[in-house]
């Protein structure tokens, strides 16, 4: 007998004997004086069943673990789950750089720096979500277990955009690089940014994934690029004088510095994208490592952010900025040290780029997969392939997406930074309002780590960045919105599919093909078998009011008809004396919901 555990931790398959069932006392069909909705269907087929009780021992009790292999994984230290995200992370320096310093000028670096204290509170907020829940699924898993389920595929979708924008960006920054050292035709360019796509899209699919030591090596040989690229403006800086800074900051800018800083700022968060990204594997990080992870990101954007943006307004002119706002490191490489670290730069922001799409590709198949497994996407996204054993139609939805988004904004790398920012900060806002919600509706859960007052502040700047953002290019947020509703329409249908169904039967009812061509039929079987899915939830207690609650959440926010309690106990007099009285009740109450009791036997523990 197999049942599926789906509570506010995930989702597992459970494989329970059969045990012996304890039936109510005799009952027949439970039905209601009121008129049934549809003429030629009674009341009676949403009738769920009655619940039954059941007994069996621990020692007969076998879990199958979706992925037995997690078993035998090797954790992750705090340099290799570093290099993960911070692959991500440092490599926003190769397109923020040139962005920020275009709208913000001479006061980009001042904005980077503003952009680092910004993002500190962050270090708090994520450590302590992802120490009081550590659990795979970044901001959606958090508000899964803190709000309800609508609101956190809200956070789903969100981090869904946030993966698409980081391929398409981190694709097209990679290409524009080889195009500004090789003058490489827009056109070019263009179909040579789909081809990257499609190519990480391939690696994926053939079941080639990235690992913990290839993101090491080209973590460290990205991080050592950027510092031999600061060593090397220096050294120019030195040679050079200050004749390029004076006349720098002769620009005037828009004239209003205050303006200037801002919209730096705004933009300038860009280059701390990657940030969130840890959250989603921290279940693969040893114990204790995730904070340690979150500090040492923090370091990496102050150390090169700010610095790097400073050097380069020492050593080329703002009109240069505009000319090569795409491949303004590579450019940098130049001006400091001639052609050949211009080429070194450009084959390492090939390499971290198009690690950043390989990134992006690996972690939404495991989001996917997880919104999939919680019904707020079709099941057949879950389907593997026979022969690289990889999620194939999560990779090509993820594709079409990726595609369509760089097509639609014509390969332009300011609109696709600009959603990428604005898809970035909201869901950086979804942590934040997630620490919240944590605070008071899992108080109690044991964390190591802890902020006050913190979050808010945290949410405050970041909604103040995003609105800016908005303001900067309202294009933007039209890109964002027609995605998002895209993919929070396909999550309600799902959440609310059998709403839908009925509804559609209801109107159907009324016609002569339905029954003619057996559709009827169709909808009822499809309905029966959404509503035949258990949900399981653990009880210690047989309070009313809490197992009421249990069955409300299930009701309000599945699918399914069809709940188990379960009451594991090491001795009988440790049952709840009441537990089986409010089973039978609770069971009367919802004629909608099966309800069964089961109860689990600990033996010799």
């Amino acid at each position: 007998m197999q049942y599926l555990e789906q509570n506010t931790t995930g989702i597992h398959r459970i494989q329970f004997p059969e045990a012996s069932e304890v039936p109510f006392d005799e009952k027949t069909l439970k039905t209601t004086s009121t008129p049934s909705r549809t003429p030629n269907l009674s009341n009676s087929w949403e009738f769920a069943g009655w619940g039954s009780k059941q007994t069996c021992r621990i020692n007969d009790l076998q879990i199958n673990s979706p992925d037995p292999s997690k078993s035998n994984r090797v954790l992750l230290g705090q340099w290799r789950a570093t290099s993960i995200s911070g692959n991500d992370l440092v490599a926003s320096v190769l397109y923020t750089i040139g962005i920020c310093t275009t709208v913000s000028g001479k006061f980009a670096p001042l904005s980077l720096l503003i952009v680092s204290i910004i993002i500190y509170p962050f270090k708090g907020i994520m450590s302590e979500v992802g120490t009081a829940l550590p659990l795979n699924g970044g901001a959606y898993n958090c508000l899964l277990n803190t709000s309800s389920k609508w609101f956190a595929a809200i956070a789903a979708a969100i981090s869904l955009l946030d993966y698409v924008a980081t391929a398409v960006v981190s694709a097209a920054t990679a290409t524009s690089y080889l195009s500004g050292t090789l003058n490489l035709s827009d056109s070019v360019t263009f179909w040579l940014t789909i081809g990257v796509i499609v190519l990480f899209a391939g690696i994926v699919a053939l079941g080639l994934r990235e690992s913990s030591t290839v993101a090491f090596v080209i973590f460290i040989f990205h991080c050592l690029t950027l510092t031999l690229l600061m060593i090397a403006c220096l050294i120019q800086w030195i040679k050079q004088g200050n004749s390029v800074l004076i006349e720098n900051w002769k620009d005037p800018g828009s004239g209003n510095p205050v303006l200037d800083i801002f919209n730096g700022i705004c933009l300038g968060l860009l280059g701390i994208t990657g940030f969130e990204a840890s959250n989603n594997y921290i279940e693969d990080q040893k114990p204790g490592v995730f904070p340690k992870t979150m500090r040492n990101m923090w370091v990496l954007v102050v150390i090169f952010n700010a610095p790097i943006s400073f050097l380069s307004t020492a050593i080329m002119p703002l009109s240069t900025f505009k000319v090569h706002q795409d491949d303004i490191i590579s450019t940098l490489g130049d001006y400091a040290a001639g052609n050949w670290l211009k080429i070194f730069v450009t084959v390492d922001a090939v390499i971290v780029l198009g690690a950043g799409v390989l990134t992006a590709f690996v972690g939404v198949s495991g989001l996917i997969y997880r919104m999939a497994c919680d019904h707020i996407l079709p099941q057949f996204l879950r389907n593997r392939n026979r022969f690289t054993k990889t999620y194939h139609w999560i990779i090509l939805s993820f594709l079409i997406f990726c595609v369509t988004l760089f097509m639609i904004v014509s390969g332009n790398i300011t609109s696709l930074s600009g959603m990428f920012v604005v898809a970035f900060l909201s869901d950086l806002c979804m942590f934040a309002i997630g620490n919240i919600f944590l605070k008071y509706k899992r108080g109690r859960l044991y964390r190591p780590v802890r902020i006050f007052g913190i979050a808010v502040l945290g949410l405050a700047c970041i909604l103040v960045a995003l609105i800016g953002n908005i303001v900067l290019d309202p294009s933007i947020a039209g890109y964002f919105a027609i995605y998002f509703g895209v993919l929070f329409t396909i999550m309600m249908i799902m959440m609310n599919r059998v709403w839908f169904l009925k509804t559609i039967f209801y109107y159907l009812d009324k016609t002569v093909t339905l029954h003619k061509y057996g559709l009827d039929a169709v909808i009822i079987r499809l309905i029966q078998n959404l509503k035949q899915q258990p949900v399981v939830f653990f009880t210690n207690t047989d309070e009313l009011h809490i197992l009421n609650k249990a069955i409300l959440y299930v009701k309000n926010s599945e699918s399914t008809g069809y709940l188990k309690l379960i009451h594991i106990y090491e001795r009988d007099e440790d049952i709840p004396s009441r537990l089986e009285d409010n089973h039978r009740v609770l069971d009367e109450l919802y004629p909608k919901i099966q309800i069964d009791l089961v109860r689990i036997y600990m033996l010799n523990v």
